[in-house]
């Protein structure tokens, strides 16, 4: 490209040559020759300095050397679940795709603080993303995903949160700074177990200690139920469960195995009552910080993360199944129950419409993308 438009420059000039010879006597042609070829090399030495000039500027467009940028992604749960294994995937995709322009470091099992913490640290720029609960804080948008008996399996949430309703849902949180490249199942559906009964129909669970997270939902759900709701957090539940300070939890069936709560759980109900979605959190001040073309790596990293993601939890709550069985008395709801339990939850959806954490339109995408 700078050799052509060397030669075009030249081509003019020699072009001028001919038809001033053609206009003007040999001498005063020759003279005109003279002045022409001293014009040629001011060219060529203007265009080599242009070529110099356009050599560093390529040099500073080229992909930013190894180890520029720093990705810090902090979550609670341990190296063995599925959330880790799936951050691994994103960790390898990251690095490879990038070519260690963006170094990814991973902290598990709580390491940097519980989920609200290491929350407030992605805002603050401390480090550049988590996965984990604390939706409330984000976008209240999320809610509408985890609304009572919703979903009858996770296949369902997962179709549209990875579509454009989920992508209208995600980018709701970039009024707080975050930026969600991709949201996948958080564990699939969500059961109750508990240390004083079976849990079999709604007089059943009235009055239990059951812990909830601090997400509105499974408290307004715990209240529309009438249990009693008590805030313990995830890392301090185990204890929580075994000294007595909670009767029980609501998880899904991977957490459960994950964190062994069954074995301070006498009692589980295959309630199915819930879905949680697990959005990538990602510092949106360092997303934008980063050159297109590692924006784009990052997202599309965060979406076969999440792919690999929704595959494991479902292979995962199946194999857990039979150590469920095995260390807990399993409640499975008959659909009369699991209906009055339905109705009991209704007011759930009232008050978050009410309260415009999500509109009465984006429940109806939702439900009627329900397949």
């Amino acid at each position: 490209m700078k050799k052509t438009i060397l030669w075009i420059t030249v081509l003019v000039l020699s072009i001028s040559i001919v038809a001033t010879f053609s206009l003007i006597g040999c001498k005063e042609a020759e003279e005109a020759a003279e002045a022409v070829e001293e014009a040629v090399e001011e060219v060529e030495e203007e265009a080599e300095e242009a070529e110099e000039v356009v050599e560093e500027v390529e040099e500073e467009v080229e992909k930013v050397p190894a180890g520029t940028y720093t990705m810090k992604v902090g979550h609670s749960h341990t190296t063995s679940a599925p959330r880790h294994m799936s951050l691994l995937v994103f960790e390898q995709l990251v690095e490879k795709n990038s070519e260690g322009a963006i170094e990814v470091e991973l902290y598990p099992a709580g390491q940097l603080g519980t989920e609200a913490e290491m929350l407030e640290q992605v805002q603050m720029g401390t480090i550049q993303a988590t996965r984990g609960g604390s939706f409330d804080e984000v976008a209240t948008e999320l809610s509408v995903y985890m609304m009572p008996f919703l979903f009858n399996e996770p296949a369902q949430f997962t179709a549209i949160a990875s579509g454009p309703i989920g992508d209208e849902i995600a980018a709701a949180a970039l009024e707080v700074g975050i930026y969600i490249p991709a949201t996948g199942d958080a564990g699939g559906l969500r059961q109750w177990t508990n240390n004083v009964r079976p849990i079999e129909k709604p007089e059943d669970i009235v009055g239990l200690k059951m812990r909830t997270p601090p997400i509105e939902s499974i408290i307004k759900i715990m209240e529309a139920l009438e249990a009693n709701p008590v805030s313990i957090a995830y890392a301090e539940l185990y204890m929580a469960l075994k000294t007595g300070l909670a009767d029980g939890q609501e998880n899904p069936l991977v957490n459960i195995d994950d964190k062994k709560f069954y074995e301070v759980q006498k009692y589980m109900t295959m309630a199915n009552y819930q879905i949680h979605p697990d959005p990538m959190f990602v510092s949106n001040d360092w997303y934008q910080s980063l050159e297109p073309y590692l924006q784009e790596i990052v997202t599309d990293a965060a979406k076969e993360m999440m792919k690999y993601n929704d595959t494991l939890m479902t292979e995962r709550g199946e194999a857990v199944l039979p150590t469920m069985e095995e260390n807990m008395e399993i409640t499975y709801l008959t659909d009369e129950n699991r209906q009055a339990f339905i109705d009991k939850c209704a007011p759930v959806y009232d008050f978050f419409i009410d309260e415009g954490w999500f509109t009465q339109e984006l429940l109806d995408k939702v439900r009627s993308s329900i397949q």
